[in-house]
């Protein structure tokens, strides 16, 4: 040991590196299995480039023996060139995602066996489609698709038996039966999807013991990057591996895992002890990123997670400025603060969000005062969304009154009690369908309701958006549908905000055509944006912003029902995702190096449609606060 600290302190002094004494413990530990519990802005990533140069360079390991597994492309590059750019080898160890390693174990056992198994389905959304049809009569929209291809992601990483996939809701669909079904199409023609790549891959090491051994054999020592955001089946593949390997060397913190939707594992570090009885837990525990204040808050706050390792955040750096939430009286109002300070400030800079939608009027204010920034994530969802198509139609009725296929798409979603006998009745006639209703022997009350439906409809094309916008909602009766959907399992959440931006939108057009013309824009500019630039703020979902920081974090979407999500389940699913949210929580305010604030439009307390704020935000703001945020009861 002493001769290994001999060692390091040359390596140290070689390449200028600082570390503390935890960062040195980890470099050290070169040999048995090892979990390195790494707080934000702790360093992680310079301990794993560290170590992995120091055995090479100094201790002699060959490169060759060294798997560093992380689970995105961008993370395994962004490792492979900083490893390049640093330390400067031309022979650099082996970075890579989880995925491509179980595809190059398939490739390999394929080799032996002089034939290939099974294709790659590159286009699973395709095929997920086609399934969704032979069910359903109709085409999925793109929200579907969501839903379902991450149901299915889901479903595979955490190895879920038949019985429990038969519970899972997704799509106003019977999923068990989708999830059979797809299945059966991809076997009958080869395929395998991403996902399949994983559970393939560990189904070959665990039932061939010489294609185990060449990796055992090959991949001496493992890194493991992210390691909280291991899945089930990646964390039996890293097992499977790592039983006869020298050195397990895995690096997360149980407090960031945010990917339970997509089936992350955290219970992997939570039982590493008892996976690994000779292993060693290591601690880094100190902040070089944030403020003290920041950091104190992020400390107190994080203690509400529970099934978490004994560890304190704490940081050398200045106190600096306290975090901040800020009140404004409208939606638009905020977007204006956050389009001036900008202007004003030019610092690094990001606004974050829980949901993709939240920042596209900010997209469109950006936009028009050609102002630069930075969108990471280039999600259309919102603009096939099922709202925005109906608000559609009932304009297009307005222009078209004699279009009877668009009204055949609306009529049971406008405020009058028409029967499908009345459509069949106006399928054998032309002209406009509302005249041609009213010239039919109905009731009185219904007379009265279609016609409160056509005043409403001819005062739409001259109408302003917003206008427009609230005589669908109130005067054509579309708000009772949607209370209706409400109802029977879709959440007012999701409703809320979509017409919170659909009207902040509206607000800024004078025009319905105007209005549908700028929606087309925003989701071209989504689906592939200008050029952009780093000069301008980042516009990230926390998600997204994972491993990422800024000088200044601007945090929106932080209300009741949002951030913490309201769940559905039973006590302990609730539970579950409760403590996510307060995870995902975590992991956006501790991207902020100087300065973090919340943003609400409404009254302190009270925001929009009626909800309030989170309550994570005051708990957060005042460390120790004795009235702690309870988790729901199981």
């Amino acid at each position: 040991m002493q001769e290994n600290n001999r060692k390091l302190n040359h390596f140290i002094k070689e390449y200028g590196l600082r570390l503390n004494e935890q960062q040195r413990s980890a470099v050290l530990r070169t040999q048995g299995k090892t979990l390195l519990l790494a707080v934000p802005g702790s360093g992680k990533t310079t301990v794993i480039l560290a170590r992995t140069t120091f055995m090479i360079r100094e201790l002699g390991v060959d490169p060759g023996s060294i798997l560093t597994v992380t689970f995105s492309r961008a993370g395994a590059r962004d490792l492979q060139e900083r490893c390049l750019d640093v330390y400067g080898d031309d022979r650099p160890p082996a970075f890579s995602t989880i995925h491509s390693f179980a595809l190059s174990v398939i490739r390999y056992c394929e080799r032996r066996m002089h034939r290939e198994a099974f294709g790659i389905l590159e286009n699973s959304a395709r095929l997920q489609s086609e399934v969704y049809r032979e069910i359903k009569g109709q085409n999925p929209s793109e929200a579907d698709l969501s839903d379902i291809a991450s149901k299915v992601t889901y479903v595979k990483n955490l190895m879920l038996p038949a019985k429990e996939i038969a519970k899972l809701e997704c799509a106003d669909l019977d999923f068990g039966e989708f999830y059979t079904k797809y299945e059966k199409v991809k076997k009958q023609k080869r395929l395998m999807d991403f996902d399949d790549l994983l559970v393939y891959a560990y189904r070959l090491l665990k039932k061939s013991r010489p294609l185990l051994a060449y990796y055992r054999k090959r991949y001496r020592h493992i890194n493991i990057d992210e390691a909280q955001d291991t899945s089930k089946v990646q964390y039996e593949i890293i097992r499977l591996l790592a039983e006869g390997c020298e050195s397990l060397f895995m690096v997360g913190d149980e407090d960031q895992s945010i990917y339970g939707f997509r089936g992350a594992y955290p219970e992997g570090l939570l039982s590493f002890k008892e996976d690994y009885p000779d292993g060693e837990i290591l601690l880094m525990e100190t902040n070089f990123r944030s403020t003290g204040r920041l950091v104190k808050s992020a400390d107190a706050f994080i203690r509400l997670n529970e099934g978490r390792y004994d560890k304190r955040i704490r940081t050398d750096n200045p106190d600096g400025v306290s975090p901040e939430h800020e009140y404004f009286k409208n939606q638009e109002e905020l977007y204006h603060y956050i389009l001036e300070s900008v202007k004003r400030e030019r610092k690094d800079t990001a606004v974050l969000y829980r949901n993709n939608e939240s920042v596209l009027p900010l997209i469109d204010l950006f936009e028009r005062e050609g102002e630069p920034y930075f969108l990471k994530e280039h999600n259309p969802l919102f603009f096939s969304n099922f709202m925005i198509r109906d608000i559609r139609d009932f304009c297009r009725f307005a222009v078209h009154p004699n279009d009877f296929e668009t009204f055949v798409r609306i009529y049971y979603k406008m405020s009058a009690s028409i029967s499908k006998g009345n459509i069949r009745a106006l399928s054998r006639g032309s002209g406009p369908v509302l005249e041609r209703f009213l010239n039919m022997d109905i009731p009185d009350w219904l007379y009265d309701q279609v016609d409160e439906l056509r005043k409403g409809f001819e005062k739409l094309p001259d109408s302003s958006p917003a206008e427009g916008l609230r005589t669908i909602l109130y005067e054509i009766g579309y708000m009772d549908f949607l209370e209706y959907r409400i109802e029977n399992g879709i959440k007012r959440t999701y409703v809320t905000q979509k017409l919170d931006i659909i009207r902040t939108l509206a607000g800024r057009e004078t025009t319905m055509t105007g209005f549908f013309e700028r929606l087309d824009r925003l989701r071209s500019i989504v689906l592939s944006p200008p050029e952009q630039s780093r000069r301008g703020p980042v516009f990230t979902t926390i998600h997204s912003a994972k491993g990422l920081e800024f000088e200044k974090v601007l945090m929106l979407d932080i209300c009741d029902t949002v951030l913490p999500a309201a769940s559905q389940g039973t006590p302990e699913e609730v539970r579950r995702a409760y403590l996510e949210e307060v995870r995902l929580f975590y992991v956006g305010v501790t991207r902020a190096k100087k300065e973090l604030v919340f943003l609400s439009a409404g009254t302190p307390r009270r925001q929009p449609q009626g909800r309030e704020d989170s309550p994570f935000i005051p708990y957060y703001l005042k460390p120790g606060r004795k009235n702690r945020p309870k988790l729901p009861q199981v």
